[in-house]
């Protein structure tokens, strides 16, 4: 994703959407919504892992099976073809109701 990309496609209203991914799955989707043109944001968080006697600092998802797309409503109705797509707005909601 280019910087003139983002400028070129700025004229577009675009909004933040969760995508929902398979377990473990979350950082393949990402990279295959960047091929597919997606501005895309996965949080990751830096833990301690023991294998074999080996200690080693990896990185993993701080949210379990979401990718955080900026995208126009355009490109979910694209995207809701092959994935499951929240809205974070109905997600705060949910929250808040309880």
């Amino acid at each position: 994703m280019t910087f003139q990309y983002i400028i070129h496609h700025l004229d577009k209203p675009h909004s933040w959407f969760i995508v929902l991914t398979n377990p473990h799955t979350e950082l393949n989707t990402k990279k295959k919504l960047e091929q597919q043109g997606f501005i895309t944001y996965v949080p990751l968080v830096s833990v301690r892992r023991c294998w074999e006697g080996c200690i080693k600092e990896i990185h993993i998802p701080a949210i379990a099976r979401c990718v955080f797309v900026y995208a126009t409503d355009e490109n979910v109705l694209r995207m809701q073809k092959e994935y499951t797509i929240l809205n974070p707005q109905a997600v705060a909601a949910l929250y808040q109701d309880q």
